[in-house]
């Protein structure tokens, strides 16, 4: 998924503010999180709390289930650190809705997890943190004015030397394709003081052309959600006037002889109303030109 990679890299140290948020405590040290398999199995964060208890948050950007992988990964932490309490939670970062049981509740067996939507998380709270990437972060939280959250971040962005700017830039035109924002982190960038040329930049560039041909898609999709509305009468109008159109033009050639394109463009592109104008005038005009005068 184009988004798990960026997330993980927000999270280079304890990401304290969210910590406190999700579990009210602090976080000590990020742990290793790679546990040995004949299969690769690396959980999105593990670290110790100030109480030594042992963390767990997993990031998820779409709905679907997370018992047997929360599980797993239960299982590894308890055999690499016995003895600790160990909390797991899985931050939602997705759009479509999603209540998961967040349970197995089978004989002999009850696990459970938690799951919070970041959408519950006032932006505000990461915004005022002191760590960029939370507040990069922010961008997927509850925000009452998405563009305003957007210049907050830019603005300390803006702040960085050019090779940490257009990182941090990235990341966030990646997350924000989570909220369909990328374009207004464009236009945002575009109106502030970020000397970073989006589009002289590689990785920004593909990333803006890509939310611009999803932006397109999604505007096309309306257009024929309303099509489908109004399609019927604007379809009968539509095949009305192609009708009288190509009937007008068989009438013309009768009359004048091969219609020039000029012609046949103007024919084509007139309305219900000029086509019969233009009928009226053919057997009184003495040459094409006067037909469409």
């Amino acid at each position: 998924m184009r988004y798990d990679t960026t997330l993980k890299d927000l999270f280079h140290e304890p990401p304290q503010r969210l910590l406190q948020l999700l579990v009210g405590r602090k976080g000590m040290a990020l742990l290793p999180v790679e546990f040995p398999s004949t299969m690769k199995r690396i959980p999105d964060l593990v670290l110790e709390l100030e109480d030594l208890a042992i963390f767990h948050l997993d990031l998820q950007s779409v709905p679907e289930s997370m018992d047997d992988r929360m599980l797993m990964y239960r299982a590894f932490i308890r055999q690499r650190y016995p003895n600790r309490v160990v909390i797991q939670m899985v931050l939602y970062l997705g759009m479509d809705p999603w209540k998961p049981a967040a349970a197995i509740d089978e004989p002999n067996l009850t696990f459970r997890y938690e799951v919070v939507d970041i959408r519950n998380i006032d932006c505000r709270e990461l915004l005022d943190s002191p760590s960029l990437e939370e507040n990069i972060l922010a961008v997927l939280c509850r925000m009452e004015d998405g563009r305003k959250t957007i210049r907050e971040i830019l603005t300390r962005i803006a702040r960085l030397k050019p090779k940490a700017r257009a990182d941090a830039l990235t990341r966030l035109v990646v997350l924000s394709g989570l909220r369909k924002l990328e374009m207004a982190v464009q236009e945002e960038a575009n109106t502030m003081a970020i000397t970073v040329d989006v589009m002289e930049n590689a990785v920004l560039r593909n990333l803006f052309i890509k939310a611009q041909q999803e932006s397109e898609q999604r505007g096309e999709r309306r257009g024929e959600r309303r099509g489908e509305q109004r399609g019927e009468q604007r379809g009968e109008q539509r095949g009305e006037q192609r009708g009288r159109a190509d009937l007008l033009a068989h009438l013309l050639q009768r009359r004048f002889g091969a219609l020039p394109d000029w012609a046949r463009a103007k024919v084509v592109a007139a309305d219900l109303r000029t086509i019969e104008t233009w009928s009226e005038r053919i057997f009184d005009a003495e040459s094409l030109e006067a037909v469409f005068q």
